[in-house]
């Protein structure tokens, strides 16, 4: 468990580390800022792909919702009739070579994050590579577009984008404002300027006080998107719109995210009382040892079925022990601004159209 502590570390750092942390904060930043500055006087050349480009990305590590709002704009997109293609990592993954990932495909070969988009929306390209231009030349080797969604695209400096969306996580917001591995920033405040949107996620409601210090940073208009929970789904649904179930506790949690909490939270808010959430790393690979765990605790505890995310489902392993294992699907519910995002899509498309790449 050398990661969650890791990632322990970062959301609240023992005050003795925190003279070391802070050094090694103000070295990732000086990093940062020469990276960005080589690309900002051209010595790094940005690569163009020949449809425009709309980058959704945290300003911190994990948990800010990025991948809810990437299948919630793909879907968007399609149901009114604008072709969208996902660039994607694809962390943790085993194979190195670009993948289009489809429904059904082993998250191994294409990462977690990657394969959870392939099978929510269907109909849509997920391009998975590091080299997020030569992905989607492959995508337009296959098929047409009429835009791609980068997703992570904040830090991504190597290709050019047409707008910039930020999120930002509600329950968590800046932390104390220091970056990595000070605090939980992976870009510094000033980058918001470079923001075309930013949207306040996993918000119950407005905070205008909130609005003001974002305003502070930048001049992009501040949306406002909740992350309500939906149904359950049995582990092995690929798309998330199976039968609602009504199914028989009490549960035992785990989840291998960024922000356990949020999904105990979430678990709430559903009606679901948890006897407890097991947190793993982000991205963990359920081994059968963690597969032991589980279930020795779920049977310690009188649990009568086990719940996770929707991203940790494509890790679990099918149906493994006794217990029925299923996901809480997560659906984008906007309180403020979900016109103004679509819009300001729907321009880009417009006004870039096809080019030269």
């Amino acid at each position: 468990m050398a990661r969650r502590w890791v990632e322990n570390v970062l959301y609240d750092p023992p005050t003795a580390l925190l003279p070391l942390l802070f050094f090694l904060s103000q070295v990732y930043r000086v990093f940062a800022a020469v990276h960005r500055g080589l690309y900002r006087v051209r010595l790094f050349k940005k690569a163009v792909l020949p449809r425009p480009v709309v980058s959704i990305g945290n300003l911190s590590a994990g948990g800010g919702g990025k991948t809810p709002l990437v299948m919630w704009l793909s879907r968007k997109l399609r149901d009114e009739g604008t072709r969208s293609a996902v660039l994607t990592r694809g962390y943790g993954r085993l194979e190195k070579r670009i993948r289009i990932a489809g429904p059904g495909d082993d998250w191994k070969r294409v990462g977690d994050e990657p394969s959870l988009i392939a099978n929510r929306c269907t109909e849509v390209p997920v391009a998975v590579s590091p080299d997020r231009y030569r992905s989607g030349m492959e995508v337009l080797r296959s098929r047409d577009v009429d835009l791609f969604i980068l997703d992570d695209g904040f830090g991504h400096h190597a290709l050019k984008k047409d707008l910039e969306i930020v999120v930002i996580d509600d329950h968590r917001r800046f932390g104390n404002g220091h970056m990595l591995p000070a605090g939980i920033l992976r870009e510094p405040l000033s980058r918001l300027k470079d923001a075309g949107i930013v949207i306040v996620t996993k918000a119950a409601a407005l905070d205008n006080g909130f609005r003001e210090e974002i305003g502070k940073h930048c001049e992009a208009p501040v949306l406002w998107a909740d992350y309500r929970p939906g149904r359950l789904v049995r582990t092995g649904e690929t798309n998330g719109d199976g039968p609602v179930l009504v199914v028989k506790g009490p549960f035992l949690g785990f989840c291998g995210i960024a922000d356990p909490e949020s999904f105990k939270q979430s678990l709430e808010r559903s009606g679901i009382e948890p006897l407890e959430v097991l947190p793993f790393p982000d991205h963990h690979p359920y081994s059968s040892s963690d597969i032991s765990t589980i279930m020795d605790k779920a049977a310690k505890l009188g649990a009568m079925a086990l719940v996770t995310t929707e991203k940790d489902a494509i890790r679990w392993p099918g149906e493994v022990g006794i217990l029925p294992c299923f996901a809480l699907v997560m659906e984008v519910v906007f309180l403020e601004g979900e016109t103004r995002l679509i819009d300001a899509v729907n321009s880009v498309v417009s006004q870039t159209g096809k080019r030269s790449g």
